[in-house]
This record gives structure tokens, sequence and C-alpha cells, in this order.
């Protein structure tokens, strides 16, 4: 008879359930001389059998194995070398009882505990003398096992325990570092002026953008503020307390922009009269923008992109190896990867910019904050120059909502400005202060809806529709444009809502304008539906 409960304190000093498990094996097999020995436990889906010390699993919902039928009826089973025959099928089990000898047997014994949904299978492999009768005959071992069972029991509650706190502490975390990064975004609204779907959006983007160390590439069109949102990226980074670089690679000759980006040594080269730093090197802890990189010289992207892998440069002329640590933020207007593709532009570069992508979206693609942004330009204005400029009319607003604004926010920043300039203080900014500068030629509206069976002219007996009588005006006799031009909206629109009984969704498709801007224009030309 074995002294089982001796090992009880080798159990009992165990913290893990795996160290737990590989010891209970170690003492049944060492004690037993067995051949092998291996504890099987259940997936988290209950689906498999899985013995970590092996690295190997079994299905128990396909019943091909014992170890399915010994966990479902929770009933031992004793395998001898004429058993194994009829467990042939599934081959992993196979594999691993192939080598059965002849006074050999295979034991599989249920450890199950109800009260604790505790369910194990222990598998023993060796003589089958010492294996016949060992639960039945032998109190201590059965005692023994207890200990081990509720032992396992007991650390699997922790560690499940532990498991749930770390999945509540990152989710806490998760939600706390979204909070934050909306927080961020949110304080991004008095530098990236706007509300629209867009602008939230990138706010947004701006934020986890910053949280992370890659490196950014935001693209957008001319005058769409690129250069508001590499700096807002910067301040939100945990490096802005340190320097934020910009430069412009399209601004600065070629044979000059090696010496701004990498400094130069005295005597460099002609003119090189004293040492200067580079701009990799001024931004050592920050953040380097280069705008406009589409434009940078071939021979100077390998360059860029061995110093954005190895973290090292050379200045132009110098014999040593220096170390800047900074962020890159670039940006250009230009199709990257069109360059790529016609051999203008560095493919491995291209992908080492374009770790996180940013795109600012044009003007024209969010008409809905051009009134925000203008009482924003206008008071920005004011504050420079000491003027109290009121207000925008709402005649020179549409005309701005109708522009295509082909130079984005810029331009929008430059007609506002222009327009203060000519307004008196505490009048507001009216249409004819923009003058020749605004080109109505220019409109991003789209065209007027071909008509379709719903919405077709009403046209009398001449085949002209009633809209072409309402053009037919005597432009001779026009005294006051603004009023003939709002006349003359007046009378299209309530030609068009008598065409169609009222129906204001109709109306706006067939002159090509969404729904909310025909309600506003009815509301200011003080038409009502018939």
């Amino acid at each position: 008879m074995r002294n089982w409960l001796a090992y009880v304190t080798d159990l009992a000093k165990e913290r893990r359930t795996v160290d737990l498990q590989s010891r209970f094996i170690q003492i049944v097999v060492g004690e037993l001389k067995l051949r092998e020995g291996m504890l099987l436990t259940p997936s988290c889906d209950g689906r498999q059998l899985v013995c970590h010390a092996l690295d190997t699993s079994w299905s128990v919902t396909d019943f091909d194995t014992p170890f399915a039928h010994v966990l479902q009826n929770v009933v031992p089973m004793h395998l001898g070398a004429e058993d194994i025959v009829y467990w042939q099928s599934n081959r992993a089990f196979a594999e691993f009882v192939g080598e059965l000898g002849l006074f050999e047997a295979v034991n599989i014994y249920p450890l199950v505990r109800r009260d604790t949904n505790t369910k194990l299978v222990v598998c023993l492999v060796g003589d089958s003398d010492a294996l016949s009768s060992l639960w039945h005959d032998d109190p201590g071992f059965s005692q023994f096992v207890d200990v081990f069972v509720n032992q396992w029991s007991l650390l699997s509650e922790m560690e499940g325990e532990e498991s749930r706190r770390r999945a509540l502490r990152a989710s806490l975390s998760d939600i706390e570092k979204r909070a934050h990064q909306q927080k961020q975004a949110a304080s991004l609204s008095a530098t990236l002026i706007g509300d629209s779907a867009p602008m939230l959006r990138l706010r947004d983007q701006i934020a986890n953008a910053a949280s992370s160390h890659l490196s950014v590439l935001v693209q957008g069109e001319t005058g769409s503020g690129k250069e508001l949102v590499a700096r807002a990226v910067h301040d939100l980074s945990s490096r802005n307390t340190q320097p934020f670089v910009p430069i412009n690679c399209a601004a600065i000759p070629e044979h000059l922009l090696e010496s701004e980006l990498f400094g130069h040594v005295k005597g460099a080269f002609s003119g090189a009269v004293n040492h200067k730093e580079g701009l990799i090197s001024q931004a050592n802890g920050g953040t380097l923008f280069l705008d406009e990189i589409g434009d940078m010289p071939m021979s100077l992207q390998a360059k860029l992109l061995r110093v954005l892998e190895s973290g090292t440069f050379r200045p132009v002329g110098g014999h040593q190896e220096q170390q800047s640590d900074f962020r890159l933020v670039s940006a250009t207007h230009v199709h990257l990867l069109e360059k790529v593709r016609a051999g203008e532009f560095r493919q491995d570069l291209y992908y080492r910019l374009l770790q996180y992508p940013l795109h600012v979206p044009a003007l024209a693609q969010r008409k809905e904050d051009i009134r925000q942004l203008c009482f924003h330009f206008i008071q920005q204005f004011n504050r420079q120059h000491g003027t109290s400029i009121r207000d925008i009319h709402f005649q020179a607003l549409d005309a701005l909502l109708g522009y295509s604004f082909p130079g984005n926010v810029r331009e929008l920043k430059h007609l506002i400005e222009y327009a203060c300039a000519q307004t008196a203080n505490g009048e507001a900014i009216k249409l004819a202060t923009f003058g020749a500068r605004l080109n109505m030629s220019v409109s991003s509206s789209p065209a007027p809806a071909p008509a379709t069976d719903d919405v077709r002219s009403v046209c009398d007996s001449n085949g002209l529709s009633t809209s072409s009588r309402v053009l037919n005006i005597d432009a001779a006799s026009i005294g006051d444009l603004k009023q003939a031009l709002m006349d003359f909206e007046q009378r299209i629109i309530t030609d068009r809502l008598s065409q169609f009984d009222g129906d204001t969704a109709k109306v706006a498709e067939s002159l090509g304008i969404p729904r909310r801007t025909l309600t506003y224009k009815c509301r200011k030309l003080e038409i009502k539906a018939p």
C-alpha cells in the first residue's frame, strides 16, 4: 500500500492549475511506474478535451474516442490490448495507443465534481495489473485524487476571477481611453471648424492617430487645412511639449533641401562657412512635418527612408552618425500612389508614410460648415483689426453656398477677410462686397435633374414649359440687380411649386437642390406653397 497522502503537501504548494496538473501526473506516473499519463481539461466551448502538457486535444462531440464516453457517462474505462482495436477510427487516439504492449492497458478516469462543475479526465498508460484495481482497492489514492480535484477547483475559480478582473480592467481602460480621445477630439473644434459628419470623423481620427506612434500621412486638396491637421496630431500626442518642426518640400530648391533636412558641417560645400543643424535634428523628441512630400526628389526619398527605419542620419559632408527620435507627419495634395506607379515616388517610402492615413475633406464636401467658418473668420478678423463686423447677410451666405471653392477653406478665409475690409463696423457682410472675386459661374451645385416620369416639365400648347415663360424677362428694365435676382428666384420657385401642387420634394428634385435648401429659400423669400 502506497502512502499517497504524503504527496498532499506537494499539491497544496502549487498556485497555478497548469503546475498542479503537471505535478499530479508526475506523482502518479512515478509512483505506479507507468509509461505515461495525461490530464485532460475541457476547452472553453466544452467541445474538446485539451492536454496542455502534450499540446493536443480530442473532440468530445463525435464519440469516436473513449474520452467522450467517459466524460458523458461519468464511468471509468479500462482498455486492454484486445480492446484498443475497437478505437482505431480516430487517428490521433490510434497514434497515442499505437505502441501499447501486450500486458499494458489504458485507464481513463472521470474526475467530476457536480457541485463545482469540475470536469477532468485522467488517462494513464502502463502495466495492466497496476491499473486494473487502482481506484477501487486503494482508498489512499482516492483521497489523494479528491485533494487534487478540490485544489484544482479552487485554483480554477481563483484564476477565473482574476481573468474576469483583468477583462474588467481592460474594459475600463478602453472606456477611459475612448473618453479621453473623445475629449481630445472635441478640443479640436476651436481650430478645425465644423460640425459636419466628415469633420467630426476627422477630429476623431486625429485623436486616435495622436495616441499612436505611427507615421501619419495627411492627404487632401490644396487649402483644405492639412497643416492644421498635422499640428493637431502633434498637440494631442505625448510629444506636445517638444518641437513641432514644419518644412515645405516644394518651397525649397532641391540642392538646398538636403541641407535643410540633414544639416551640414563647415566646409561641406561652397558657402558652408558654419556648421548648421538640420530640421531632423531639431525635431528630436518632437514632430517633423514634411508638407508636400510628393515633391521630394527621389535622391532624398531613400535617405529619408533610412532615417525612418534606423533613426540615424548623417549631415551633409559629415562622417559621424547622429540620432534623432521624431514622429513624422507628412502631407500632400497629389495622389502619391499614382506617383509610385509612374516611378516618381519610392514604393517602400510610400507604405512607410502610410502607416496612419488621414484624409481632409474638401470644403465642397462639407458645405454645411460654411456658415460656421464664416463666423469664425469674421471674429478672427475683428480680433486682429479691432473692428466689429456684425454678421454675414443671408444673400452673401447663399452665394457662398452655391460656390465650388476650388481653393477650399483658405479661399473662403480670404474672401471673408476681403469682405470684412470693405464692411463698416456694426454692419453685416453683403454680397456686393465680394465683387468680381466670387466667380459664380464655377458652382458646385448639381445640374438640375433630368425629367422623369414623376418629375417632368408641364408644357403649354406651343410646346414651351411654364418655366420657360418665367424666364421671359426684360433685362433692359432692371435697375436693381439684387432685387431682380430675388424676384427672378421667387418667380421660378413659385411657378415650380404650382406645377407640382406644392410637393416640395419634387420641386427640389426638379431644381437640382436639396429639399432643406428649398425650404430655406421659401422662408427667406416668403413663398407659401399652394
